[in-house]
């Protein structure tokens, strides 16, 4: 067994997992750009099973799943491969402003990530950099902070395919459109 992993039993629940799952059926789309998008829906995450006084980092990943580029095809209703994808940037993170927190404040109520943006502009501060055309999932990550400098932090992720995207400038695919309106009024434009 690897001694960085976290060991124990650690659960991670994707909140409204129904939502994304349904979005992910049609192929979700995030809309990004310059200025930076928030992501909807929003990512909330109950954890359980941490050690109430161990101190924790946690943050979010937006992580490639592939190395290609996409198009919406309007005749098929459906996302292709158009070419190879861009280079990533490295700035793909962001931490919860609450970390470092003891696990008992973590496990307290669900970890929302409702600030983060998307951006694909430069990332600064609350922002996630992307590539349009490209397709992520978000994957959250937890280090257990060590008081022993000698000993390394040990980390654990979660993958949740549920939360695949592609990264659009305006929504192309009327179903997520229309869903995404269903369930937030900021929704407004569909190519």
């Amino acid at each position: 067994m690897d001694d960085h992993v976290i060991k124990g039993d650690i659960q991670a629940v994707l909140e409204g997992a129904e939502l994304w799952t349904q979005l992910k059926q049609h192929q979700n789309e995030m809309v990004v750009g310059p200025q930076g998008r928030r992501m909807f829906p929003n990512f909330n995450v109950r954890l359980s099973g941490l050690s109430p006084t161990k101190y924790y980092h946690v943050f979010i990943e937006c992580r490639p799943i592939d190395h290609s580029k996409f198009a919406f095809n309007f005749q098929t209703t459906s996302w292709n491969i158009c070419g190879p994808a861009e280079m990533e940037s490295n700035k793909r993170i962001y931490y919860h402003p609450e970390t470092p927190l003891q696990g008992s404040g973590w496990m307290r109520k669900p970890i929302s990530f409702k600030t983060p943006k998307f951006t694909t502009g430069q990332s600064e501060g609350n922002m996630i950099e992307v590539k349009k055309g490209q397709k992520y999932m978000l994957v959250l990550h937890l280090v257990e902070l060590t008081d022993d400098i000698n000993q390394p932090n040990k980390c654990l992720e979660f993958i949740f395919d549920e939360t695949e995207f592609v990264t659009v400038s305006c929504h192309q695919n009327q179903v997520v459109a229309a869903t995404k309106m269903n369930r937030n009024g900021r929704i407004t434009t569909v190519h």
